[in-house]
């Protein structure tokens, strides 16, 4: 084969290598195109990666560490029914209903009868000197004498004292209108929460302190609050606790509320707590534990809390008065009615109704809450 016939062959395999469309340059563009569309699909993938994470992680770190029910906006709750006069109390706090009659102490050792039948003061009781109407239970009255420093049992009907049991004496504050007793009843057991002092336990059939709950250094907690049933209390502890007191084993246990506890009672198998961050718990006795936290009203402190008439009852500064249903822990009615102070509302339920005190203006207001 002659040189001459050799070029022409190597010439026409590089035409044939052309017209079949084979281009180096191409080849290698092609390659890197694909490269950086695996490393983009890559980067993609690991970004989705990274904000699931994140948001797994916020969600998680601002979730709630208790159980939390939001309500759904509240419907009006009823209206004021009456408004009962009191111009001769001097600072009258309703407590409770007793032989189907409302009891208002006076804040002048008399404790007031209200009837709900006509909406009328149909008397008064004078109580002993230096002694007030702390609680209602049992189909009696019970006393607190915070000067004495005693506790007494004493018959709605004349008055008289059955028992008297001595729990000791605190000193007096700067406000005349405080109350250095609180008093909750359970059964034979009576509690009494000394303000800033200790939590005294009563055997009443006994007529003797069975036991004291000091929580933290003497004088560091407030005892502002107490409510008793099931067979233990809950009351003011710590800074934003509420401290859930067991006599069979002489422990308090510590549940966080997020807020100064404000107001306490016992109902449908659960302690109700209302705290100063707007919210009010539900506490589980048995478990120790807060089992639901409702947010109440965000522009009113809340205060004094009943249950009753199947309902939780909690009213607020600024005036309002709201409905917690028992079943779904939600609240259910709102009522705008006075006082705007919390510390002088008061509330008490029966008779088919909410019962609000307002001792700044001596009245007893009387809430119909079926329309």
């Amino acid at each position: 084969m002659t040189l001459d016939r050799r070029m022409r062959q190597a010439a026409e395999s590089v035409r044939r290598y052309a017209d079949a469309e084979v281009d180096p340059v191409a080849m290698l563009w092609r390659q890197r195109s694909r490269q950086r569309r695996r490393s983009l699909q890559t980067a993609a993938v690991a970004l989705t990666l990274l904000a699931g994470l994140v948001a797994v992680a916020v969600l998680v770190a601002r979730g709630p560490r208790q159980p939390e029910v939001i309500a759904p906006p509240p419907r009006p709750l009823g209206r004021v029914a009456a408004t009962i006069a009191l111009p001769q109390a001097a600072f009258p706090r309703v407590v409770g209903l007793v032989d189907g009659l409302v009891w208002v102490d006076g804040g002048d050792a008399t404790a007031y009868r209200v009837d709900p039948q006509t909406n009328r003061v149909i008397g008064s009781l004078r109580l002993p000197a230096g002694s007030r109407l702390a609680a209602v239970a049992r189909g009696s009255l019970w006393l607190a004498n915070e000067a004495a420093g005693t506790v007494s049992q004493a018959d709605p009907r004349t008055g008289r004292t059955l028992r008297t049991v001595s729990v000791g004496s605190v000193a007096a504050g700067p406000d005349p209108h405080e109350e250095q007793f609180g008093v909750a009843v359970d059964g034979n057991t009576v509690w009494v929460a000394r303000l800033h002092t200790d939590v005294v336990r009563l055997d009443w059939a006994g007529g003797k302190v069975a036991g004291r709950f000091t929580i933290g250094l003497p004088g560091s907690s407030s005892y502002d609050v107490i409510a008793a049933g099931s067979g233990v209390a809950v009351t003011h502890g710590e800074p934003n606790d509420a401290d859930q007191l067991d006599p069979r084993t002489g422990a308090a246990t510590a549940i966080r509320l997020g807020g100064d506890p404000a107001g306490a009672a016992f109902g449908a198998g659960s302690f109700w707590v209302s705290a100063q961050n707007f919210t009010l718990a539900r506490i589980d006795p048995a478990s120790r534990r807060m089992v639901a936290t409702i947010r109440l009203d965000a522009n009113h402190l809340p205060g004094a809390v009943v249950v009753g008439d199947g309902a939780v009852w909690v009213f607020a500064g600024g005036g309002l008065l709201q409905r917690i249903d028992l079943v779904s822990s939600q609240v259910v009615h709102t009522l705008a009615v006075g006082p705007d102070g919390v510390d002088s509302g008061r509330l008490a339920v029966g008779a088919g109704s909410v019962w609000l005190s307002d001792a700044e203006a001596r009245t007893l207001i009387r809430i119909d809450t079926g329309g």
